[in-house]
């Protein structure tokens, strides 16, 4: 569909082509600019997920209008940095403005990873060209959703604004990914704006009227399709639980508390060990105190809340009082630590370990958790799977190891990744759960993988107070419901600053805490060891778009050596 129906032939650097290019290119500049921030708007804090439906409707229009897949490439690279500026401007810590390294890797996530999306916009384009109009618009949802799940795999992997994560506000639409995962939204959204953009080019182009069959038919469909999850998910939030508590009465249960100690993080890496562990096991014991409250089962500690080597040999006197500590309460604490594991021998460490600076010993350091539990010598410990691009660790940093200096300028840089989904067990209840990181709890794989190795709930511990009240707490805080949705587990989520609360397995929202606050809290959930078609068979439904977005390329790459091998007859 073309913006611009050129009339009359003009000479082609005449002022009337000039100006007509000139005012082109601002439209779909405008158009591209205007896709973005319909993207950017509809992830939270904002509750606006409907824009997410129609928000590449404007970007369609452009690419539509130009034959160039560079050009097309071009102006989707300007809709992609709009939504990534409104979507991560968090990530620079810009509010807080104390670590040069963390600035500037958030312009850099910012600036570059719109150039990701040149994958599916690409691929789009040469569909079109190819195959036809019609085939790449069929095309753009399956290419698009395999981008996403692809863009999860690696150690470039940055799933946080997959499209389907912004639907989280809308309940009753999204209970039906317990069966195709985040990426079933995400198609579900695509389809409605490539729809979308086919009613708005009939209609622009004059080739259907308003109330025509056609037009009615199609519109009706598009409603039909956007509302139709909504039925379903009334139906299931129907059969669920319907007490105050959310607990369905068939269900074990455990009572898991949460301590948000609202300490700095930027701080607290200069605290001394025995500081840092009176003031949390003062909250723990304030919260078992409290007769308002269910006495914990399990108290949860954040990420890092312990922030040195606790469980290595130097420490093991700071280690041998807290699990005093924790016998004499009489109940297990899962906490956030960093956890190093030495090499006896420097020659098997990998490249990207670390050397001490006083014994010259190689290590590995993890951001890990461990579970303390009266009466248990043993402390089992799991390290973070999934890390944080450059901030956390360089991808692939065993053959880059030398840029082990990108890392921000504080206690959490340059962790080796964790190999061992662990699954913990509480020793009184019986309980098995697990414990997600952070960041870890934007990939769906991950948790479904953990869910199906045994874990009856999640707990989540994190910091997310590095952004002060930016988007980005928000944001992972709602991001959580899918993860509860799509294994039907309840989830007990412990940040250090906030947002704290505990999550149904509907992705009812229950005891939020206001950001930078210092507070406990305890709840009684439930557990269950039913597993979802989702947790059970995984990624299916992505591995299938990406499955179907192969065989267009595919076609389109046939199409294109057709075309050549007739040409080459022609002139021959």
């Amino acid at each position: 569909m073309k913006l611009f129906r050129r009339r009359n032939r003009l000479p082609s650097e005449s002022p009337e082509i000039i100006t007509r290019r000139r005012q082109e290119r601002r439209v779909r500049v405008f158009l591209s600019v205007l896709s973005g921030a319909l993207l950017g708007l509809s992830f939270p804090p904002s509750s606006l997920g409907v824009l997410a439906c129609f928000g590449l409707v404007p970007l369609l229009i452009v690419l539509a209008d130009i034959d160039s897949i560079g050009s097309q490439l071009r102006y989707g690279y300007v809709g992609m940095l709009v939504f990534h500026v409104i979507t991560l401007n968090w990530t620079g810590g810009y509010a807080h403005m104390n670590d040069p390294y963390m600035m500037i890797a958030g312009a850099v996530t910012m600036l570059a990873h719109p150039l990701f999306y040149f994958l599916p916009l690409g691929a789009y384009g040469f569909a079109r060209r190819y195959l036809g109009e019609t085939a790449g618009l069929v095309a753009f949802p399956f290419l698009w959703v395999g981008y996403e799940y692809t863009h999860s795999l690696s150690e470039w992997s940055f799933p946080w604004i997959t499209i389907g994560n912004s639907q989280s506000f809308n309940l009753a639409g999204i209970q039906f990914i317990n069966t195709t995962g985040i990426y079933g939204l995400s198609l579900w959204i695509l389809v409605i704006n490539v729809l979308a953009f086919v009613l708005y080019s009939a209609l622009a182009q004059k080739k259907w009227k308003p109330f025509e069959t056609r037009s009615v038919a199609l519109t009706a469909g598009i409603l039909i399709l956007y509302f139709l999850p909504r039925v379903h998910g009334a139906l299931a939030l129907s059969n669920a639980p319907s007490t105050p508590d959310g607990l369905d009465p068939s269900q074990s249960t455990i009572t898991v508390g949460i301590i948000q100690s609202n300490v700095d993080p930027w701080e607290k890496w200069n605290q001394t060990g025995y500081q840092t562990i009176e003031m949390y096991l003062a909250m723990t014991k304030s919260l078992l105190d409290d007769t308002l409250m269910p006495r914990p089962d399990l108290v949860l500690w954040p990420e890092t809340a312990v922030p040195y080597y606790l469980l290595t040999k130097q420490n093991e006197s700071v280690r041998e009082y807290l699990h005093r500590e924790v016998d004499v309460m009489n109940v297990p604490i899962l906490t956030g630590l960093p956890h190093a594991v030495t090499y006896e021998d420097s020659t098997t460490a990998p490249p990207s370990a670390k050397r001490s600076k006083i014994t010259g010993e190689r290590y590995d350091a993890y951001n890990a958790a461990a579970l303390i539990q009266p009466g248990v010598e043993k402390i089992p410990w799991y390290g973070k799977m999934k890390m944080v691009p450059l901030a956390e660790r360089v991808p692939y940093a065993d053959a880059f190891y030398f840029f082990d200096f990108l890392r921000w300028n504080v206690g959490i840089g340059g962790w080796q990744i964790g190999r061992d989904s662990i699954i913990f067990r509480e020793k009184k209840t019986g309980a098995r759960f697990n414990t997600l990181i952070c960041y870890e709890s934007v990939y769906p794989d991950l948790v479904a993988a953990f869910v199906k190795r045994g874990a009856e709930f999640i707990s989540l511990i994190t910091i997310d107070s590095w952004w002060d009240r930016m988007s980005g707490a928000f944001q992972h805080q709602q991001f959580s419901i899918f993860r509860a949705i799509e294994n039907r587990r309840w989830i007990a989520r412990c940040a250090v600053g906030g947002i704290s609360c505990y999550i149904d397995p509907y992705g009812r929202v229950y005891d939020r805490t206001e950001l930078f606050t210092k507070t406990v809290l305890s709840r009684t959930i439930g557990r269950s060891n039913e597993l979802t078609f989702y947790t059970e068979h995984g990624d299916w439904f992505a591995v299938s778009c990406l499955f179907i977005s192969g065989m267009f390329v595919a076609a389109a790459i046939g199409q294109k050596f057709k075309r050549r091998k007739r040409r080459q007859s022609w002139t021959s």
